[in-house]
């Protein structure tokens, strides 16, 4: 029934809406308009965002055999455990930045949870300032530098405390804290450079782990460099067969120049990615206008790997700076000495770019040249400023926090969000029930007084089609009882009662068939109809054979029922045809029936007696369909008499 589907229909639209309203949250929309805070904190994270793709990528942890300082066990966590550094001499405090140590992972090995940087000229801090205080919050560890700026903070010592430790991996009951380098700026260059160190509980297990490895310049975060595809790899000895041969090269700063620091760039080929620290001597010296910088070539120096080797000389004056290898660097079978650049500093200045370069014997190819060993590159890239580039790896790690962070209140506004979300499908989905429910009792009264009226419409058919029959068999048969019956009288009688009797299946088929019956039906009926009415006449009915699945309402069916009723028995009466033809087709909303005699036909626009032609054009209208009558009586066109009736209406 109608009214059963439309509510089926609307408990699956319901039922849709609901599920639409309980689902809304996993998908990909936007939640803003439903929590306007969360508008602030995607447009905070998108700055963030932006100023962090600014910054120098994350170099990769570079493991050597310098870990850096190992503090002493502690069985609480809560222990205090310090190191503390001697710069010699009071210096106005740029920065300090703390690294990590790394040791055989990608994390942070030992690294204190809360912790609190001090700079003091009293070597027992009895008066000190506190640079940075991480004691009252929990520190994530992670493998990234701490940045500190100082302000010009005149110190010679500077302290880092431990106040919460760190457990030590796979021992349980036993804490620690590690640091890799802590580095201290002034005037552009790092005054803490094997600087002395003093910590009254510390592990010494060398080489990996001392209180000197702190300030030795060497860390895992590797070398100051913005990576770029620039094919050049610095300077390259001649090869050797022995190792123990001497290679030297040198510059020329042109004039004697004050210097304070010098820094060695290990080589790393690409061609050869797997080889840290390629061709960097085992033993070797540096010179300055032939006085002794820095001497090795009594011991083996331990591989720097990507990470630079800084020699400090404050207030030294040169023109010329040589580096002697007296141990090569083996090769594959061979040995050489190789460097990707030579820095000399002065106020935080390589002074050395571009210098002139000298070298007891050379290997020139397209990444090889001694022009390769002051062009302010390694071999993997452009060669940064070591201070501003830990600073600005610092702030990486600070807006990668705060990016962690505020995921987090993305994640919390969303689920308020959400919920919100899921409050407002509910309202919406009760309106909506209660809205469908108040539309199903309003369709289910309509539908009733529908009925109703059908029953009413009925009624009158059983009066106006079988009472009148009725009546006028009564009639009939009290004739015949008065005046003796005769044949005439009793044909009548049996012609009135045989359309009583077809108008009354007719109806009761109509009340059979429910609320929607199928279009097949209804030529069924028509067929039966004609068969009673078209007696005597040949006739024939043409209908679709292929559809039998479309339907009308009842209402529908009613009135062209009648509406065929009524032309065939006006053919019957009147026409005095011969042959009948009626077409029935119909499509998706189209229904189209036609019907023709060859009777004598009529003049329709003369037609006045009978309510014949205004039944049909009644039932027409009320289907909202049209009526077209062609009809030739026999004297106007006697070679092709006869009527045609078309009926063309909506199905719906």
């Amino acid at each position: 029934m109608p009214s059963q589907e439309w509510s089926c229909g609307l408990n699956r639209w319901l039922l849709t809406f609901a599920l639409l309203g309980t689902t809304v949250a996993s998908a990909g929309v936007p939640w803003a308009w439903l929590n306007a805070e969360l508008a602030g904190i995607e447009q905070q994270r998108d700055k963030l965002q932006a100023r962090l793709a600014a910054l120098p990528p994350a170099p990769a942890a570079q493991p050597h055999e310098h870990a850096g300082f190992h503090s002493g066990f502690a069985p609480q966590p809560d222990s205090i455990r310090w190191v503390q550094i001697d710069l010699g001499a009071e210096y106005a405090l740029d920065a300090v930045v703390v690294v990590p140590a790394m040791l055989g992972s990608v994390e942070a090995y030992g690294f204190p949870h809360r912790f609190r940087i001090d700079a003091s000229n009293d070597p027992l801090f009895g008066e000190s300032m506190t640079l940075l205080d991480q004691t009252g919050d929990g520190v994530t560890p992670q493998f990234a530098p701490w940045h500190v700026s100082a302000g010009q903070v005149k110190a010679r010592y500077v302290r880092f405390t431990a106040t919460r430790l760190a457990p030590q991996p796979r021992l349980a009951g036993r804490h620690i804290f590690c640091l890799g380098e802590l580095l201290v700026f002034s005037g552009g260059r790092n005054v803490a450079l094997h600087a002395a160190v003093f910590a009254p509980n510390s592990v010494e297990t060398l080489p990996t782990w001392s209180p000197k490895h702190l300030v030795d310049g060497c860390h895992a975060l590797g070398l100051p460099v913005q990576p770029d595809d620039v094919n050049g790899n610095g300077w390259h000895s001649a090869i050797s067969t022995t190792t123990d041969a001497t290679k030297w090269v040198q510059l020329d700063l042109g004039s004697v120049r004050h210097l304070q620091e010098i820094r060695l760039i290990p080589a790393h080929p690409r061609d050869y990615p797997d080889r840290f620290g390629f061709g960097f001597p085992k033993r070797f010296k540096i010179e300055g206008d032939g006085r002794m910088l820095f001497d090795s070539t009594g011991v083996d120096f331990t591989n720097p790997g990507d990470t630079p080797v800084a020699i400090p000389a404050p207030n030294l004056r040169v023109q010329i700076i040589r580096v002697t290898a007296t141990r090569l660097w083996e090769r594959s079978g061979d040995f050489v000495f190789a460097l990707a650049e030579l820095q000399v500093f002065d106020g935080g200045k390589d002074i050395a770019l571009g210098a002139s370069v000298a070298a007891s014997d050379d290997t020139i190819t397209s990444s090889w040249s001694p022009e390769g060993l002051v062009d302010g590159r390694s071999s993997s890239g452009l060669l940064l400023g070591e201070e501003q580039w830990l600073a600005e790896l610092s702030k990486r790690r600070d807006f990668e926090g705060r990016l962690a962070s505020l995921d987090g209140e993305i994640a919390l506004a969303t689920r308020t969000a959400q919920g919100r979300a899921a409050y407002l499908a509910a309202a919406f989905t009760l309106v909506a029930m209660a809205g469908g429910f108040v539309l199903l009792q309003r369709s289910r009264r309509s539908r009733r007084k529908e009925i109703e009226s059908l029953r009413h419409r009925i009624s009158r058919d059983l009066h106006d089609e079988i009472g009148s029959h009725l009546g006028s068999i009564r009639l009939m048969s009290e004739l015949a009882l008065r005046e003796g019956a005769d044949t005439a009288s009793m044909e009548e009688i049996h012609r009135l009662s045989g359309e009583a009797a077809e108008s009354m299946r007719g109806i009761i088929w109509l009340v059979r068939e429910g609320d929607a019956p199928k279009l097949a039906s209804l030529v069924e009926a028509m067929r039966q109809s004609a068969t009673s009415l078209l007696k005597g006449i040949d006739w024939h009915l043409q209908t679709p054979s292929s559809d039998e699945s479309t339907t009308a309402s009842l209402e529908f069916h009613r009135q062209v029922f009648l509406f065929f009723r009524e032309a065939a028995y006006n053919i019957a009466r009147h026409a005095k045809a011969t042959q009948v033809t009626i077409d029935i087709t119909w499509q998706a909303k189209h229904f189209h029936l036609r019907i023709d005699d060859n009777g004598c036909g009529f003049d329709a626009d003369a037609v006045t007696a009978g309510n014949g032609l205004a039944n049909l054009r009644h039932r027409a209208e009320v289907l909202g369909g049209t009526l077209r009558i062609r009809s030739f009586d026999c004297q106007s066109k006697p070679q092709a008499p006869g009527t045609q009736i078309t009926l063309d209406a909506p199905l719906a």
